[in-house]
């Protein structure tokens, strides 16, 4: 039988029973896997996941009350308010006024915070019931997929990506498609979670805390290190300029309090000795 390879560093990789169990596997709708990578770390849900049994995302419900964990959806994206704020400080930085694209764009709320911040930008967004809402708002927003704004033959000064490389089937081919439509030296910001190796997991494992299978089990395909990614924008031709695994702004709206000083020192601390914080937050450059 021919070894399992990592699909980025093409090192060896073997199951990953704990991350099965974490995520409660064994009561999925069909048999899935997870493989881990033996050198960048990546693991990987095998086979893809089935939209199919995603039977609450994506739909009104998922975008305007439900709550499964944590925040529900309304509720994160004003959580998440300053980061887009800072997000969009940062194009204006590099220069960036229009021609910005969100891939993966939501209800658009991203795309406001830029708009405020004076850049002109639209985005592609694969819930049918998201891109309504977001045109709603007056937003320049397709109803697709990254491979269908590829084929047109405009060419985007920035790009922004916030989880969504976790759910695509094949990241080469998503970053191939990213870079076809960025002309060059055009900044990419790309956030996905940490799953399994954040500070947080670790502390809920030692705690023995188990969540029952749901949704959140199986929408992700990818969990990527920070390792994984880096090696993975390289190979297509993305310069890293800078990687975090903490963000300061995803709790700043959030009451003050021990608890939350205390979480956030943990994350810090957790980024600054082994970049295992809760979010993997990216900034990169196509090539020239």
């Amino acid at each position: 039988m021919s070894p399992i390879l990592c699909p980025i560093c093409v090192h060896a990789a073997v199951p990953d029973p704990q991350a099965y169990d974490e995520l409660s596997l064994f009561d999925a709708p069909r048999e899935y896997t997870i493989f881990q990578c033996s050198g960048c770390g990546l693991r990987w849900m095998t086979p893809y996941p089935d939209p199919r049994d995603y039977k609450t995302f994506y739909d009104k419900d998922y975008y305007e009350t439900q709550k499964m964990i944590g925040l529900s959806y309304p509720d994160e994206k004003q959580q998440l308010s300053p980061c887009y704020a800072n997000i969009s400080q940062r194009f204006l930085s590099y220069g960036i006024t229009d021609r910005l694209l969100d891939i993966g764009c939501g209800t658009g709320e991203f795309l406001v915070s830029v708009q405020e911040h004076g850049i002109k930008g639209e985005g592609v967004e694969p819930s049918s019931y998201a891109a309504k809402i977001a045109r709603e708002k007056g937003l320049s927003v397709t109803h697709g997929l990254l491979s269908d704004v590829a084929t047109n033959t405009k060419l985007y000064a920035a790009a922004h990506c916030s989880h969504v490389l976790e759910h695509v089937p094949d990241a080469h081919t998503f970053l191939n498609q990213m870079r076809e439509i960025l002309e060059p030296g055009a900044p990419l910001y790309i956030e996905v979670p940490i799953q399994f190796d954040g500070v947080l997991d670790r502390i809920n494992r030692l705690r023995g805390q188990q969540r029952n299978f749901s949704d959140f089990s199986i929408h992700h395909h990818y969990f990527f290190t920070p390792s994984a990614i880096s090696q993975l924008l390289h190979m297509h031709d993305f310069e890293v300029l800078s990687l975090t695994t903490f963000l300061t702004c995803r709790r700043m709206q959030r009451g003050a309090g021990l608890r939350k000083w205390a979480i956030q020192s943990l994350l810090w601390l957790a980024d600054r000795l082994g970049q295992r914080g809760d979010v993997i937050s990216v900034w990169a450059r196509r090539g020239k």
